[in-house]
């Protein structure tokens, strides 16, 4: 079992070994053990002595389940020789997972027996004698889930002390998936309730693979008291690590072979036929990042084994599957002679025994260091190389592509995430939040144990001794007052707290032990048998197909009644959607990633394909200058690309909320929707000049602030306490703003005035003196920072009262593909014979001279203008500006100001839309509106303020890539 020990290390584990029971020691020489491993002896005395908490910190498959129970199990032999103990729990084994309690339940069955200790288990699928059996006569080791403790404490409360009197260890199984959430609130709050219950301290022990930082790991364990745990960090094993990343590009053509039925992306199916060549015949887990996604591969799968004439080895995992099904998949996996290759979500990826696994794949950028970790810890057991795959789609780029996309974010994530886990660098966990949601859980919980509780008792039991440190007194009330208003607690007249009538329909509904929200959910079954489950707001019809179990159904019948689906076989079907956010990307992962777009690192374990897609990733990097730069201008859009973690990029957005800029959250950055960039730039300089916010008063412009179970019974006030104390990130976000003004100086705008020192005499234009020159442009994309030239141009000139004088627009050749933006409806024999633009460089700018520029968007027309300049050779005359989009926001803020809104609003002819000379003469009349209401109100809309000086962008760079010149 264990590799060669240095001399001090194996007189160290002998010493260890002598210290246990003999009957202990027996049953280890009956494994064939020639001697402990490091973590066991080094866990052996500590736990012997029972005078200090332990955490043991060790990689997958070290032995650190052993390393506990070994001391745990000597301790209670050494007691039963002493003479009869006393009945109860002595044990108490909690685990994250169902699966989890049933695998350790079968490996600690043969040690306990050796000493007489039974074992017993309980959770959500265990029934009949062995449940009762804790109620009737508890004794031994107690496997449970944090839930399954809850619904002790609410049923049998007033037992507790009798059950866990005896009561001498507490074992925390894969303790790091707890930090940080409500279920790890959920679970400090029941051990010291236990220990309030029984009136003493238990000693605690916390196994996990994956600790980032051994403090938080500390305090979790033991709140208040986390310098006094003691930590066993057992060096990660370095065994050998095979990679490969492969990298494809995903289309939607359909599969030949699926004629009449939905057939899966040509990206898919070359994943899968990968998949099928080089794990069939062996054990293997594939880790998708959906359950959909798990159903679909094990579909492509099958349908591969069965093309094959083969068995299929290829079977589904997942939490909304039977119980029977994930226990089937497991046994296969443990048994050698019957190869398979578990498809999965992360329910395999914790500690259940299912033997060494050959290889592990990944399908999808995966979203953790320390879950990948975990996951690659499945494999590489018995002196053999851990393996791992991993497999990553990206689309193919086209004009419109947006610039996130082009970054090839998804390959970049996925090498972070490898290169931060041969670093041995983990996640963080976010230890900042408040857990009301849980607490009042907690609370209800108290009430029901005890038949009710004054407010003092429930504080000190909860917040003032208990774990909940970061509420005070006077937040705790707030919060009963709150309930109180909900109907959740009522008072009675000696001033004891009851559950209200929400509050006992809530403790009544079997969804209330877990501190996690659980949607309600249809059973799926065929002939009889259960296949698993599927969310109520999935919507299903009879007819309707479906792919489940790695298998095509049909549905014959739904019976609301009894939330049942019945299936039947069929051939075709889609992978049904099921509940689930996005996963949350740290911020040290986002800043791997800048850092190897500004490197130039091509890992030896990525194919030539994901290689181009790294290279294109970082092209687009140079492309829009994003090592000097955070905002870039994209058509009619801004986008800030910031490198920041989840939690800071979302306070972001909301800052950016709260100065009236509508922020959409795209992987590592924001697109600000119909914001130019001096838009932008004018609300940071804002937001900057305010000072750093106040997160609460921050998280009250985010409007869907209900993100735990129990956030409903929470008032305003409490509610963004939460929600600021959880997801916000004001420092971090604070730094981005202060990059944002850093690096970018704001540009004049039409409600922030010229900055006067920035305007020559060159540049001076005035309302009312100077006529005005509408320009609209129709380009090949959104950007000319990829290459986007002008295809179309059109000039309206007005006089200095808005007046219509002359108009004039040409085709332009864009000396390459007139590209896919799909409004212009132009082609390249439209423009073939159409002039160069370096050949209309002088009607241009005769026609644009002594005249206020004015265009719907004014940074996009005149950004392209400079563009195509400079493609030309030359630098572009010197223009002001005026933008109508603007102007319009100004006049009526709040209301639509795009064209097409804005030809509604003015009653303008709208046949030709998005065609130069139709969408300049709009704007030409949207100017000549603004110009007559201006004449008769006060004050001014449309002031000499309004126009800025000329300006290129100076996140524009000049386009790379040489032009492709059309047959003319």
């Amino acid at each position: 079992m264990n590799s060669a020990l240095s001399n001090s290390e194996s007189v160290r584990a002998q010493g260890a070994f002598d210290a246990l029971h003999p009957k202990v020691k027996e049953w280890i020489w009956k494994q064939g053990w020639t001697q402990l491993r490091a973590v066991q002896s080094s866990a052996v005395q500590p736990i012997l002595e029972g005078r200090v908490d332990v955490i043991i910190s060790a990689a997958t498959a070290s032995g650190k389940t052993e390393a506990a129970w070994l001391p745990i199990c000597s301790t209670l032999a050494a007691q039963a020789d002493a003479g009869p103990t006393q009945p109860g729990v002595k044990v108490l084994y909690i685990s994250p997972l169902k699966a989890l309690i049933n695998d350790q339940h079968g490996r600690l069955l043969d040690l306990c027996e050796a000493i007489d200790i039974p074992v017993n288990r309980r959770h959500g699928d265990v029934t009949g004698k062995e449940r009762d059996s804790l109620r009737t006569a508890p004794d031994g080791a107690l496997l449970i889930t944090p839930e399954s403790l809850e619904a002790l404490f609410v049923l049998q409360g007033t037992h507790l002390p009798t059950i866990f009197a005896p009561l001498q260890y507490i074992v925390i199984d894969e303790m790091h998936s707890f930090i940080g959430t409500e279920r790890g609130a959920q679970l400090q709050s029941l051990l010291h309730r236990i220990e309030l219950a029984i009136r003493r301290p238990v000693r605690r022990i916390g196994l996990s693979a994956t600790f980032a930082d051994f403090s938080v790991a500390q305090d979790f364990l033991r709140p208040r008291n986390g310098d006094q745990v003691l930590v066993l960090d057992s060096p990660t094993e370095t065994a050998e690590l095979r990679m490969q990343l492969r990298g494809y590009l995903s289309t939607d053509d359909p599969d030949p072979n699926q004629v009449g039925q939905v057939s899966h992306p040509t990206d898919k199916r070359e994943i899968a036929d990968h998949l099928y060549r080089h794990l069939r015949g062996n054990d293997n887990l594939v880790f998708a990042n959906s359950r959909a996604s798990v159903e679909a591969y094990s579909d492509l799968l099958k349908r591969l084994s069965e093309h094959h004439r083969v068995s299929n080895e290829f079977l589904p995992h997942h939490g909304n599957l039977s119980k029977s099904f994930r226990e089937e998949v497991e046994a296969r996996l443990k048994a050698r002679d019957t190869p398979t290759t578990a498809v999965c979500t992360s329910t395999l990826e914790m500690g259940i025994d299912i033997g060494s696994a050959d290889s592990i794949a990944q399908i999808g950028a995966p979203y953790s260091v320390s879950a990948i970790r975990q996951r690659v810890g499945r494999s590489g057991r018995r002196d053999s190389p851990a393996t791992l795959r991993t497999y990553i789609s990206e689309r193919p780029i086209d004009s419109n592509t947006h610039l996130i996309d082009r970054l090839r974010t998804s390959i970049m994530q996925s090498v972070a995430v490898l290169e931060l886990m041969l670093e041995k660098w983990f996640e963080p966990p976010n230890t900042s939040g408040l857990h009301l949601s849980t607490l009042i859980q907690q609370v209800l919980s108290v009430i029901a144990q005890h038949g009710g509780a004054s407010a003092a008792q429930l504080y000190s039991a909860l917040c003032g001794d208990g774990p909940f440190v970061g509420v005070d007194k006077r937040m705790f009330l707030d919060l009963l007052r709150s309930l109180a208003d909900r109907d959740v607690i009522m008072q009675a007249g000696d001033g004891l707290l009851l559950a209200g009538p929400v509050g006992e329909r809530a403790l009544n509904h079997y969804t209330f032990y877990a501190a996690f929200q659980t949607a309600e959910e249809y059973r799926l079954i065929s002939a009889g048998q259960v296949l698993g489950s599927l969310p109520v707001d999935y919507p299903v019809l009879v007819g309707s197909m479906m792919i489940f179990t790695g298998r095509r159904w049909k549905v014959i019948d739904i019976d609301a009644p009894t939330k049942t689906i019945e299936l039947t076989p069929s051939s075709g079907g889609l992978a049904p959607r099921f509940n689930g956010g996005a996963a949350e990307i740290s911020d040290g992962v986002r800043r791997k990633m800048r850092e190897l777009y500004e490197g130039d690192l091509v890992p030896t374990y990525v194919n030539q394909t994901a290689a181009d897609l790294i290279e294109e990733g970082r092209t687009a990097y140079r492309q829009y200058n994003l090592a000097d730069i955070t905002a870039v201008e994209s058509g009619t859009d801004s986008v800030i690309v910031a490198w920041r973690g989840s939690r800071i990029i979302n306070t972001l957005s909301v800052m950016l909320t709260s100065q009236g800029i509508t922020a959409t959250i795209e992987g590592p950055g924001l697109t600000c929707r119909h914001t130019p960039l001096p838009d932008l730039l004018a609300a940071i300089a804002q937001l900057y000049e305010g000072g750093q916010p106040d997160p609460v008063e921050l998280a009250e412009h985010v409007p869907a602030k209900e993100v735990d179970k129990h956030d409903r019974f929470l008032d305003p006030d409490l509610l963004a306490q939460s929600y600021a104390k959880h997801s916000l990130d004001v420092p971090g976000a604070w730094e981005v703003v202060e990059e944002l003004v850093r690096l970018h100086p704001p540009l004049p705008l039409a409600y922030g005035g010229p900055d006067s020192e920035r305007i020559t005499p060159t540049h001076r234009a005035s309302i009312g003196s100077t006529p005005f020159a509408v320009v609209d442009v129709e380009t090949t994309s959104l950007s000319p920072i990829m290459g986007g030239r002008i295809v179309e141009i059109a000039i309206v000139h007005l006089d200095q009262a808005g007046n219509q004088t002359e108009s004039w627009s040409t085709m332009v050749n864009p000396e390459g593909p007139v590209g896919g933006t799909s409004t212009h409806g132009l082609d390249e024999d439209a423009v073939a014979d159409a002039p160069l633009f370096s050949e209309l460089l002088d009607e241009i700018a005769h026609r644009l001279s002594d005249r206020i520029v004015v265009a719907q968007n004014a940074s996009f027309d005149v950004g392209y203008l400079h563009s195509e300049f400079a493609f030309a050779g030359t630098d572009a005359p010197a223009w002001p500006t005026l933008c109508t989009l603007r102007l319009a926001r100004k006049r009526d803020p709040g209301k639509p100001a795009n064209l097409a809104a804005l030809r509604d609003r003015f009653s303008i002819d709208s046949a030709h839309e998005h065609r130069a000379f139709d969408d300049a003469i709009a704007a030409a009349e949207v100017l000549r509106q603004l110009l007559q209401q201006d004449s008769t109100q006060a004050p001014n809309i449309v002031t000499d303020d309004e126009i800025q000086p000329d300006w290129l962008p100076p996140t524009w760079p000049r386009p790379i890539d040489p032009p492709r010149t059309l047959s003319r």
